[in-house]
């Protein structure tokens, strides 16, 4: 008896949750599936680590870039042009929302 109570009890451990994601821009689709030829892994396997990149769970922590950086270079950039291009980038267009 004890057998059981041991595989049934991996079985409850083993159980992950499934996605369906849908509408997959081609770009990402594109570069998931050259990532998974270039790793020799599934595209589950890439799209699983993708995730957790993205989500910071994977090995290396995720670093974001700003083009705020570039403000803080007197001299090197028209400092107003940036603000307003930035400002402007900041602003939602609830057209891509609905």
């Amino acid at each position: 008896m004890r057998a059981v109570n041991a595989y049934v009890e991996g079985m409850r451990q083993k159980q992950k949750t499934q996605y369906t994601i849908r509408d997959v821009p081609e770009a990402a689709d594109a570069r998931l599936r050259e990532t998974a030829a270039m790793e020799e892994i599934s595209l589950n396997q890439a799209a699983l680590q993708a995730m957790e990149r993205g989500l910071g769970m994977g090995g290396q922590p995720v670093h974001y870039r700003s083009l705020r950086s570039l403000l803080n270079k007197p001299g090197e950039v028209d400092r107003a042009s940036w603000a307003e291009a930035l400002s402007q980038m900041d602003q939602v267009n609830p057209e891509d929302w609905k």
